[in-house]
């Protein structure tokens, strides 16, 4: 490996929009969506594995998800075992990289925002930040590792395949192969309103729920969300459209409080063989603090709960 501290930094990559049109059919929109996927997790692939700039890591794993989601929605109606396979490499790979993932958050802004305990004596990022370092070392060896595998050369020509308008390499069915000229816009608005039921199942009685059944609820939108960014310029190209997915993020995020106070909690779980009373009473006070903010930020999460509840869906 050439010295990374003669090149650049490389830059990561954000997906590009997917733009469909009016009358694709399911086919078609597909090759369209997996051209986006294809093409966000290639430019972004170098960059994880480089490791300096840690967006790299994130955007990959956010390409694997949507990937993923975009298999979940086509799985139900066009049973496929090569698509199951390609779904569950793009799981692996991407538990591969959460660990990564997980470490630059906690690294880069959880510490961060735990100043207050400093100014009460507590030294979390003296105690806690050399013991973090060599297990985010360890977990970019295995992002480098997990993407230089066969599985990633894989999934990456599946989905170049899938790009190129080759749905599943298994013989198909007329009835199959027919029914994937359904209108695009009919297989989005069934799928769409069977995730929005979802979540909102998920979501009933917000404000006496736990934070891990919270956890299952940001999980159900986050699938919703990206089924709405692929397929929202069929019905609702404009400003209804937008509302709806500005609402539907809006309460993600609020719920991220929940999936940030459940990852370090497991990551501080891992620093308990670590010998010291004052390591033992740093990681407490780390725990009680996030606690506090968890309670904190619950109704703010309802009153946008609430919010995105009441904000008409875009295609129908």
């Amino acid at each position: 490996m050439p010295d990374q501290s003669e090149t650049a930094i490389p830059d990561s990559h954000r997906a590009q929009p997917v733009e469909l049109e009016q009358d694709d059919t399911v086919r078609r929109a597909v090759v369209r969506i997996a051209r986006v996927l294809r093409d966000h997790l290639e430019a972004n692939l170098p960059v994880a594995m480089d490791g300096r700039n840690v967006e790299g890591v994130h955007q990959v794993r956010v390409a694997l998800r949507r990937f993923r989601a975009l298999a979940g929605l086509l799985r139900r109606d066009y049973p496929s075992a090569t698509l199951d396979e390609a779904a569950a490499r793009a799981r692996m790979l991407a538990r591969a990289l959460g660990e990564a993932r997980d470490w630059d958050v906690f690294m880069l802004e959880t510490l961060p925002g735990l100043s207050p305990l400093g100014r009460a004596g507590v030294n979390v990022v003296g105690r806690l930040l050399p013991l973090a370092r060599p297990l985010r070392d360890g977990a970019y060896a295995r992002v480098r590792q997990v993407l230089a595998s066969a599985d990633a050369e894989w999934l990456l020509n599946f989905m170049g395949n899938l790009a190129d308008g080759s749905l599943w390499d298994e013989a198909r069915s007329p009835a199959a192969l027919k029914a994937l000229e359904e209108p695009a816009a009919d297989f989005a608005a069934r799928h769409l309103a069977r995730l929005h039921r979802k979540a909102r199942r998920r979501g009933r009685g917000f404000a006496r729920l736990t934070p891990p059944e919270r956890h299952q609820v940001r999980l159900a939108l986050k699938k919703l969300r990206y089924a709405s960014e692929f397929f929202v310029a069929l019905h609702a190209p404009g400003q209804k459209g937008g509302l709806y997915l500005q609402r539907l993020a809006a309460v993600q995020a609020a719920l991220g409080v929940d999936s940030d106070v459940l990852t370090t909690g497991r990551l501080l779980s891992l620093f308990d063989g670590e010998a010291g009373g004052e390591t033992r009473h740093v990681v407490g006070a780390v725990t009680g603090f996030l606690c506090c903010r968890q309670d904190a930020t619950h109704e703010a999460a309802h009153r946008r709960w609430r919010k995105f509840r009441r904000t008409p869906v875009f295609w129908v």
